[in-house]
Order: structure tokens, then C-alpha cells, then sequence
């Protein structure tokens, strides 16, 4: 039998795998594709310091496996919790937002819990590797260059079309503290060489708690 007798048989066979894996809610097989070798964790260094990221240090992650319905219920969350991380910021950081590049009208939809213009809300280490909705894996960040940066960076490392394929080991640039401020001697502790003020400025652990606990779903 020739190749082309059995492409319609082929072809007969593959539609009634995927009608047979639709009626079971499976997804449908994978296309093959050869496996691109990885690349070894001294290329990702050196194209680090290349890129060039003031105050960040390099991360390697392993790969946490979340369902849809999980990652769509983080990222909800997350939302949420945004807006208290911002007034967080903007009443205790205030010195850091400006150093920043946040301008005073900034700093007043900070405190309203809303985003000024060209300025984003990061989460450190990804949801899918191993990062938690948590004021100490969030970082207040300048979207253009930093924050297009960083994923500048992580997109090189993702394969498959659309990048939809994620390496099980993945190596992130981490900003240092809660606002980066592009810095090589900044030390991310509310303030340049300063005592964390989250404390100082009464806003405890126990309160930093009780606000992630009135964004949690449900509440």
C-alpha cells in the first residue's frame, strides 16, 4: 500500500483519537517535535551581565506544576493583593517610590492603591515556579525598560510556539526588596543602608497578615 493510500487511513484514525480524547476531557496529543538541547546555566549568566540588571541577582527555579483553575485563582489574587501592596508602598516607601522615578501625583494613586503611568506590580519567582501571592515576592518596578526587561530575558528561555513549552529549570533576574530602585549599592530594606520600615512605621508582620488575609478569596 502506498504513502498515499495511507494518509487518508492515517488521517481516519487521528480524527477519531481526538473525538475519543474530547469525549474523556483529555487534551489532544502533542505534535512532535525534536527537544532543543538546554543550554548550560553558564550561557544564562553570561547573557545576564550582558543584558545588564542593576540590582538584581540571577535565580535558578525549578518548574511547579499548577492546573489551569489554580493559576486563573492566583492570578485573581494576585490582583487583589496588589492593591494593598500599593498602599503598603505608598505610606511606609515613600523615599524609595521617588528614588524610583515616581513623581508626587504618582505617590497619590499609590496611596489610592492604583498604578501610575509606565510603573507595574512584579512577582519575583513565577507562579508556575514555585512563586507564592506575597508581599515578599512582590517588587514595585518601572514597566519599561526593567520590567519589559526581566521578561525579555525569561521569554529566550521558553520554546514551542508562543513560547507555550517551559523549561523545568528556569533562571530569573530577582529585584532586591519591595521598589527597585535601579541601583547596584541599594539595598532593597526601605531605604538606602536603612532599617526596614514596614516595622517602624507600625505597619507589624501581624498587619502585613491581615491584609493578605482580607484579599483572599471568599473575603
Amino acid at each position: 500500500m502506498t504513502d498515499e493510500n495511507n494518509m487518508p487511513i492515517q488521517s481516519e484514525f487521528q480524527q477519531e483519537l481526538e473525538a475519543f480524547l474530547r469525549s474523556q476531557n483529555m487534551p489532544p496529543p502533542a505534535e512532535f517535535h525534536e527537544e532543543e538541547p538546554e543550554k548550560p546555566q553558564s550561557f544564562w549568566e553570561a547573557l545576564f551581565k550582558e543584558m545588564n540588571f542593576p540590582g538584581m541577582d540571577l535565580m535558578a527555579v525549578g518548574y511547579f506544576n499548577l492546573s489551569s483553575d489554580d493559576l486563573v485563582e492566583q492570578r485573581l489574587f494576585f490582583r487583589r493583593s496588589m492593591r494593598d501592596f500599593l498602599k503598603l508602598l505608598g505610606y511606609n516607601y515613600a523615599n524609595d517610590l521617588r528614588d524610583a522615578g515616581v513623581s508626587e501625583e504618582g505617590l497619590f494613586h499609590i496611596k489610592k492603591g492604583n498604578l501610575p503611568e509606565n510603573f507595574t506590580v512584579h512577582l519575583k519567582y513565577p507562579l508556575e515556579y514555585g512563586g507564592r501571592i506575597d508581599f515578599n515576592n512582590m517588587v514595585f518596578m518601572q514597566t519599561h525598560p526593567y520590567h519589559d526587561l526581566i521578561h525579555a530575558y525569561i521569554d529566550q528561555q521558553l520554546v514551542g510556539a508562543n513560547g507555550s513549552i517551559r523549561p523545568r529549570q528556569l533562571f530569573v533576574p530577582v529585584p532586591v526588596g519591595k521598589v527597585y530602585v535601579p541601583t547596584s549599592n541599594y539595598t532593597g530594606s526601605g531605604g538606602k543602608n536603612k532599617q526596614d520600615r514596614s516595622t517602624v512605621a507600625g505597619f507589624t508582620q501581624a498587619a502585613l497578615k491581615d491584609l493578605m488575609i482580607k484579599s483572599m478569596p471568599g473575603r
